[in-house]
């Protein structure tokens, strides 16, 4: 890397103000869990694909955990997230009337301007962000369908926390939908040549996206997964490979433009 690209990356380190929120509103869905915080300063800048930084509650975690932004409705900040361990767990747990604070909004966002025809694709916890795109979506008047994958019925479990008309879901066990993967579902869908193709999911299903949006003489916007520590871009433990070189999710990205990803 050059001593230029070096500066530049330097300055788009990124700081947001830590807000305190009150939980306001708890939905549950297996290990998933939907809720839903009065966070005025966060939803009044907030924009689909970006993300807040989390506290965990209680104690005994040094860093905080990225989440997207799953919902921003007036003043509420909604947040989905998936007990995994044993920071994510507390997350999970949050009840109604609990504090906890969020620094965000951060990162880069789906651009939206002039769609006409979305296709959202998600895999796993990575449909998270595509409720909020589909809202806004939907408010500029366009057309959206999308297309969630998940591995078992567990997984699958989290498709009850959206609220998009045209929704298809795929399970690899079947459990839910269509058995197969949600390339199983793409291959079955008409999708106009204006459509904008939103995708959010594992590195495997990005690729696999990114190739037949390619196929389909489409254009779209990945979002990426990453471990993040800091969320600033100072720490730079989440680098990935671009056709613009090495650049940071939670900086640079986290949503990029699918054909200079390189998953």
């Amino acid at each position: 890397m050059t001593a230029k690209a070096v500066d530049d990356h330097a300055h788009s380190e990124q700081w947001a103000e830590t807000s305190h929120c009150r939980v306001s509103a708890v939905r549950r869905f297996g290990a998933f869990t939907a809720f839903e915080l009065v966070a005025p300063r966060i939803a009044g800048k907030a924009a689909p694909g970006q993300f807040v930084m989390v506290t965990v509650p209680g104690g005994g975690f040094l860093l905080r955990r990225p989440l997207s932004m799953f919902t921003v409705h007036g003043d509420r900040a909604g947040l989905l997230v998936e007990a995994r361990g044993a920071g994510s767990e507390r997350l999970a747990g949050l009840e109604v009337g609990e504090t906890v604070d969020l620094a965000g909004p951060l990162g880069s966002a789906f651009p939206t301007k002039g769609v006409t025809n979305a296709l959202l694709v998600g895999g796993g916890i990575g449909c998270a962000p595509l409720q909020y795109l589909a809202d806004e979506l939907v408010t500029a008047g366009a057309n959206v369908t999308a297309a969630f994958g998940f591995r078992d019925f567990r997984a699958a479990r989290a498709a009850g926390a959206f609220a998009v008309e045209r929704l298809w879901v795929a399970s690899e066990d079947g459990a839910v939908g269509r058995r197969g993967t949600v390339m199983d579902v793409l291959a079955e869908l008409d999708a106009p040549p204006n459509t904008v193709v939103y995708a959010c999911g594992p590195a495997a299903m990005i690729g696999a996206v990114q190739r037949w949006t390619l196929e389909q003489g489409l254009r779209g916007y990945a979002s990426l997964e990453a471990h993040m520590a800091c969320g600033s871009g100072s720490c730079r433990g989440c680098v990935v490979d671009t056709t613009r070189g090495k650049l940071r999710v939670c900086s640079e990205g986290p949503v990029f433009a699918l054909d200079e990803v390189r998953p």
